[in-house]
């Protein structure tokens, strides 16, 4: 960063982080062998290990689960509202939007600074609460059906995931402002 652009910095503000197109490409490449494998693991608790060898699914099989797909998503960002709220910010949800086109849903907070730990809580809640839900939720008589959503989330966790190993390499003593689509590090006033 050269000396004018810290100069243009606001007071206190450590660095901020924003996805980009490298980091986007590897997360959806790493997503390919984490939902396979998180879709197996559902799928072997919900035969019970008998995995079935075809299957045929309508039209109204495939809606359900592309709807079951955004609920997921749609609860996950709630997972992470619900606890910026808890921490006594005031959270925003949304429509993230990559290039005008729809790519998901966001949950923010805007201006509220975290500590570091209760960031971290915030960003991996939906991983350590969702994931290990569907376990069970698998076990239903529907469970089979249920494989492919819990999966496809357990691979969406990966931002989440990637975002808490940039939390963690900053300072303990920092500050973490979450953004819709990024996320601030400040300095703590003394």
């Amino acid at each position: 960063m050269t000396e004018q652009a810290e100069a243009a910095l606001p007071e206190g503000l450590i660095s901020e982080w924003r996805p980009g197109r490298t980091t986007i490409v590897a997360w959806t490449l790493a997503q390919l062998p984490i939902a396979a494998v998180g879709i197996l693991v559902y799928l072997g608790v919900a035969t019970r290990g008998d995995y079935p060898t075809s299957g045929t699914y309508g039209l109204l099989e495939i809606a359900a689960a592309l709807a079951l797909i955004l609920g997921l998503a749609a609860l996950h960002e709630a997972v992470h509202g619900l606890l910026m709220f808890a921490f006594g910010a005031r959270p925003e949800f949304g429509v993230l939007r990559l290039e005008g086109v729809p790519a998901g849903f966001y949950a923010t907070a805007p201006g509220h600074r975290f500590t570091r730990r209760r960031y971290l809580v915030i960003a991996l809640a939906p991983l350590a609460v969702l994931a290990p839900l569907g376990l069970p939720a698998c076990l239903l008589p529907f469970g089979e059906f249920l494989a492919v959503p819990f999966g496809l989330h357990l691979a969406g966790c990966i931002g989440d995931v990637d975002i808490a190993r940039h939390v963690l390499r900053a300072p303990s003593d920092v500050l973490v402002e979450d953004l819709r689509d990024g996320m601030r590090l400040w300095k703590i006033e003394a």
